[in-house]
This record gives C-alpha cells, structure tokens and sequence, in this order.
C-alpha cells in the first residue's frame, strides 16, 4: 500500500481527506454560485474556468479573490461592494445548489471501501463549512466512510494549521504518526506536517491555480485509485 510506505515502520491506522479537488469536483457548483452573487451584487460573472484558479483556501478567499478581480476588470460604477456583503450572496447561492452540477473523482468510491474493509479508520478534514460539507458527502454517498467530518467552521482554526487534522485524529482514536493526509493543495501539505503526518497529494486538484508538484508533498499522483 503505497500510503503504508509514507510511514515506514509505524503501521497505517488512519487516512484523512480533503474534500473540493480531492473527492469531489466541485468547482462546477462554486463557480455558478460565485456568479450568481457576483451578478446579484453588479458585476459580470467570472465563469468555470477562471473560478477555478481561486478555489483551495476556503469559500473568504474565494470571496477576496473574485472580489479583486471584480474591481479591476468591471465598469460598475459606485464604491466596492463589501467582503462581507459578496460572501453572504455566494453563501445564499451556494445553499441552494452546492452539488447538482459537481462530480466524485474516478476512483474515490473504490478506494474509500477498500481502505474501510482493510480496517483503516478514514475523515473528512476540509475547510469547507460543515453546512455545505454533509449534505456534498450524502449526495454522493460519502458518509458511511467518511464517518467523522472536520469543517472549516469546526475549530476556530483551519488548514493549513495543524489544529483540524489533529482534532480528527483525535476523534478517531490515532496518533499524528499513524495517519496521513491526502489532498490536492499546499494547504493540506502544510497543515499535514506541521502535525507531524506525510501528506499525499493528487495532481489534479484546484491549489488556488498554483503548481502542487512544487508544494512538497510527500507523494504525489494523477489519479485517486493509484493511492491504494
């Protein structure tokens, strides 16, 4: 098990998973959403392609990001809409449709179970609000596995600190060095070492339109299913 090799001697007890651009291609949503508020608060929408170089660090970034871009390209005339007031209008969005258009990777179900079966405990350790998260694991039948779920809104701290993925470990009964992170941006692989866990990440992901192969994970692949 290529994830076993991470940590050498020390068995493999657990694996945590981010969640957009690791299980679930999410952007599809966070895009049409990003829109509808962009265009609900007087600006042109961004469209898929550019949403996507924003997503990896939590829906306020996101925010900031196409908030920025809003303001340099736009002929809105009037001062800039508030932070706060753009972000409430992609939450209210988001709310009604977070899943219609977006899609599990290849491979993710398969793998999942058989880490299950194999007796791995497995988490959901995602910056995503825990609002937005479970129902995204339930439509795509992701609870039964991923039976604990840390959020961006669960501590008052999110990745890339550490504090989230030592919760989860926490609440599935496993030290740091037993366990290892597998996502898809330099969040997780920041947050995965400073709790003193290997990060493994897949290549196809979101990592705010950043190369990850040089974010420094400890393994990096192109699809899901090679990680077993």
């Amino acid at each position: 098990m290529k994830l076993q090799q991470l940590l050498g001697e020390a068995p493999l007890k657990a694996i945590l998973f981010d969640l957009d651009g690791t299980l679930v291609d999410s952007v599809p949503d966070l895009a049409a959403a990003m829109d509808a508020a962009l265009i609900h608060c007087g600006y042109p929408g961004a469209g898929e392609e550019r949403v996507r170089t924003w997503v990896g660090n939590g829906a306020a970034k996101l925010v900031e990001r196409a908030l920025d871009w809003a303001e340099s390209t736009s002929q809105r005339s009037g001062p800039p809409v508030p932070h706060s007031v753009l972000l409430d209008a992609f939450y209210l969005a988001y709310a009604e449709d977070s899943s219609s258009r977006s899609q599990l990777f290849p491979g993710v179900i398969a793998a999942l179970e058989y880490w299950q079966q194999a007796g791995i405990k497995l988490a959901c350790v995602t910056n995503k609000p825990e609002r937005f998260t479970h129902p995204i694991l339930a439509e795509f039948g992701l609870q039964s596995l991923l039976p604990v779920v840390v959020g961006g809104d669960t501590l008052a701290q999110r990745k890339p600190d550490p504090e989230p993925l030592l919760h989860a470990c926490e609440r599935l009964g496993v030290a740091a060095g037993n366990t290892v992170m597998v996502g898809d941006s330099s969040n997780d692989i920041d947050a995965a070492h400073a709790a003193g866990m290997p990060a493994a990440c897949v290549s196809y992901g979101y990592n705010h339109g950043a190369p990850i192969a040089e974010a420094g994970a400890d393994l990096l692949v192109d699809d899901f299913g090679s990680l077993r």
